[in-house]
């Protein structure tokens, strides 16, 4: 079950916003078969970063084999990506993540899935 402080109803449709606008901007990836029946990561802390991006404003989608099969991924709009990165560093710099938190984190929940684990 997601956390209560994400909103699944305020997820955009990622295919959708491709389809009629731009290519979303992916921030966080994660192997679709970790992925719960919200499509959420098993990790609370990246589901804690869905819910602080989306608490300050940034609308964010799960979005499903984007760009890479069997891969899920955190994803906002072009016209935020500025922001986004703003809200990231912000968050860094509060402590609330470790730096690189994204890009670490993905790379230990793909190992998981190479190791069987």
């Amino acid at each position: 079950m997601p956390p209560e402080t994400i909103h699944l109803d305020l997820l955009f449709d990622a295919d959708e916003y491709r389809r009629s606008e731009a290519c979303p901007w992916t921030f966080f990836a994660y192997p679709t078969t970790l992925a719960d029946v919200h499509g959420l990561p098993p990790d609370q802390d990246a589901c804690r970063l869905l819910a602080e991006v989306q608490a300050r404003g940034i609308e964010v989608a799960i979005w499903v084999n984007g760009i890479g099969n069997n891969t899920n991924y955190f994803a906002c709009k072009k016209n935020d990506i500025q922001r986004l990165q703003e809200v990231l560093k912000e968050l860094e710099n509060a402590n609330l993540f470790g730096k690189g938190f994204c890009s670490k984190r993905s790379e230990e929940l793909f190992a998981k899935v190479e190791l069987g684990n």
